[in-house]
Order: C-alpha cells, then structure tokens, then sequence
C-alpha cells in the first residue's frame, strides 16, 4: 500500500514540477530578452544623441567649444574627473580623449543627470508644451542644457525653455528623444 501511494503522489506530482521548470525556464528567458532589448534601445539613444550633437563625429570641436561625439564642455568633463582633457588639448591630440572615453563619460553624465533628476522623475507621463515627458527625453534634454535647465522647464510647466546656441531647446530635446524604451 505505501509503494503504490509513493508511486501515485510521484505520478501526480510529477507534471507540476514539469510545469514549474518549464515557467522558471520562461522567466529566465524573457529577463534575458528584457535585457538585451534594454540594452540595444540604450545603444540606439546613445547613437542618435551622438548624431544629433556631431553626425557621431568623435573628433568634432563646434564653435562654443564643445567637443567629441557628445560635445562635452570642458567644465563638465572636469565635473565628471576628467581633469586632464581640455579643449586646447583636444585639438592638439583627439588621442587623449578617444571614441570610447567619450562614451564612458557619456553614460557617466547620465547617471549624475539621472540622480540629480530623480525628484522630478513624477513628470514622466505629463504633456508640456505638446510633449509628454519620458525618461529618455529627460536624459537628452539633460545633456543639451544640464539637470538644473531641464528642472526650469519641468517646474515652469514649460515657461522656461532655455535654448542652446545653435537654437536648440530643452523642449526640442525632449520631443525629439521621447521614443526610446530606457530602464
């Protein structure tokens, strides 16, 4: 009687633990989906924000200053602790301050704009402007006029819209870079 109750729970039992491995196997497979697609739509936003600013020119100086792919203001690079690499030095030797440095310092600058923005993360889903406020728009729009510009913007309901020299505003970014899935 024991051997067949054994052999009964072990039969009964044994689809349930099929079925367990077999959601555990999903789950395992569409974080790493989730994952790569992230990581891919990162990709994308950082390609294009390189275009937007320099046709992702590596070697490119505009005529404020700005320089690389993503025109760093030689201030902001100091801020990042890249004390060493300046304008003048630059132009004597893009070397100092090649393609993947640039990136480095790139998704550093995010991380610090993403920090100092996580107070206004509540905006993500509003319409200003026409625009509705995402993540990567907030990102870009950080990096075309800094945290405390974008933070203007948000807090002014879009009153304060400052733009760049080349005319470009923060609202322009926003709209602009909206579409792109970045956890």
């Amino acid at each position: 009687m024991t051997f067949l109750f054994i052999v009964i729970s072990n039969v009964c039992i044994a689809p349930a633990i099929s079925f367990r491995l077999k959601v555990l196997e999903f789950r395992k497979i569409s974080e790493y989906a989730d994952r790569k697609f992230h990581e891919s739509e990162f990709s994308r936003f950082v390609d294009d924000l390189g275009y937007s600013e320099s046709k992702n020119n590596w070697l490119c100086v505009n005529r404020i200053g700005c320089f690389g792919e993503w025109q760093f203001a030689e201030s902001t690079l100091r801020f990042l602790g890249y004390k060493k690499i300046t304008l003048k030095k630059f132009k004597a030797d893009p070397g100092i301050f090649p393609r993947e440095m640039q990136r480095n310092a790139l998704e550093s600058l995010i991380k610090v704009n993403l920090s100092l923005l996580r107070n206004y993360e509540h905006f993500v889903g509003d319409t200003i402007k026409g625009v509705v406020v995402t993540k990567s728009g907030m990102i870009a729009a950080s990096h075309l006029g800094g945290a405390r510009g974008l933070k203007l913007f948000l807090a002014s309901d879009g009153r304060i819209d400052r733009k760049d020299v080349l005319g470009t505003s923060i609202c322009d970014y926003l709209d602009k870079f909206r579409f792109y899935e970045l956890e």
